[in-house]
Parts: structure tokens; sequence; C-alpha cells
């Protein structure tokens, strides 16, 4: 018998997980669920199940944060995603098994039965799928997550406690995190923090003006505004971009 433990940060989702699997025809039991990082440590070291349903999503951290912390690192993983299907992309390059919701019960009937065959992904080999979607920035907002590709993204704009994302397309969706938690990993895919309340996608700068002491021209026709003591190195930023083009 496969004894199971669904990690989901949303009850309903867990309700369905546990519905769905009552009408798959295998001999299972669901001996455990958690909804934060923190509970899923704690029960999956108690009850060392055979699979663990992971949502990538929770709301403390991520299931990568839940496995990295775990003292027995022998189940079998099938991880959850509400993904759109461009993002899926991410998960097909890492060769790992994923369910997408809302989850189909066909579909979790042959996780299962992979899982049963032993042929589920285990905790040791969760690396190709990190490592896919480091191309990716996820974005937290009060109804989930955005996953966007770095080109997507304009610029992002302090807003409190909270951060706007301008968009390519002229879209904006409101983060709920602060400028300051996004900006190192912004900076691995070349953004800036040109001002206290502003950072770029350089690859996004049109022109760099003189006047209001420094502003930057965006692509879409945005300006965003350098602040004094950050203009030497967006100027030098630029500079560096412009002479790395021509190279």
């Amino acid at each position: 018998m496969l004894r199971l433990v669904i990690v989901d940060d949303e009850a309903p989702a867990r309700a369905s997980l546990r519905a769905a699997l009552a009408g798959i025809p295998l001999e299972m039991e669901v001996v455990g669920e958690a909804a934060s990082v923190a509970e899923a440590i704690s029960l999956l070291d108690a009850v060392k199940p055979d699979v663990v349903l992971l949502d990538i999503w929770l709301g403390d951290g991520t299931g990568f944060d839940v496995l990295d912390q775990l003292a027995d690192r022998s189940a079998r993983v099938v991880f959850i995603t509400a993904f759109d299907h461009h993002a899926v992309t991410a998960f097909k390059r890492g060769a790992l098994h994923y369910l997408l919701k809302p989850v189909v019960r066909a579909d979790l009937q042959e996780a299962m039965e992979r899982a049963k065959a032993a042929g589920a992904v285990s905790v040791d080999e969760v690396k190709d799928l990190r490592r896919a979607l480091l191309d990716r920035i996820t974005v937290p907002t009060a109804v989930g997550f955005h996953v966007f590709a770095p080109d997507e993204i304009v610029r992002c704009e302090s807003d409190g406690n909270y951060t706007r994302f301008h968009l390519a397309d002229g879209e904006r969706v409101l983060a709920s995190r602060t400028l300051k938690e996004f900006e190192g990993q912004l900076a691995a895919f070349g953004f800036m923090r040109v001002h206290l309340s502003h950072v770029v996608n350089m690859a996004q700068v049109k022109m760099y003006l003189h006047r209001d002491g420094g502003t930057l021209l965006l692509r879409d026709g945005q300006e965003v505004p350098v602040s004094d003591r950050r203009r030497q190195d967006v100027v030098e930023a630029l500079g560096r971009r412009s002479t790395g083009s021509k190279g």
C-alpha cells in the first residue's frame, strides 16, 4: 500500500486531491496533510511516506525548501503546479513528473501508478527542475504566483510594502513583497536599482536623458528618474552594455 502525504497551502486543493485519490483503484492511504513548509517538514520526517504530492509554491516558501530540509530523503515526489502551459515547459525540460492544477484524475492515477512502480522522482532528483526554473522570475500576488521570463518585465516600482511590475505587454501586476526583496533576484537577469523606488530592466533602456538630474527613457515610452547617488553606476552600466552589444 502506498502511504501518501499531501502538501498544499490551499485547503480546497488538498480536499480535491483527496477526493480524486479516493476514486483511483490502487491501494493507497493519505497519512497526513500539510499547508506550509514548516508543517510539511515536521510531518514528513514523522510519518516517512512513500509519496509526497508537493505543491511548488507554499505560503511560507516553496516545495524546494521542504525537500532541502528533510531528514529522510527516500520519499518519491510528484510536483503540483498552477503554472500556465508556457511555464510548464521548464518542468518538461527537467524531465520530472508533475500535475497541473486543477488536477485531472486520469493524470493523478498515472502519477500514482508510476509511484507504485518506483518511477516517480525521488527527493534527491529535483536539481534539474530547480535549474530549469532559474530562468523564470516568480512573483507572489494576493491570488497566487505569476511566473515571468525576464524579458517580459520592463521595470518594477515600489508601492509601499508592495512592488508594481510593469510588463512589456502593458499589464501591471502588484506583488505582495517589497522592491528590496526582489532586487537581488532581478539583478541576476540584468535589472538595476536606479532609484529608491525603481528597478529597471537595462535591456529596455532606449536613452539616458540629462534632464531632471538624470532620466531613463524606456523602449515603451515610460520615463524613470535616476537618483543622484546611482547616476554614475547607471551610466557605467549603460556604457558596458553598449560596448558589449558591439562585440
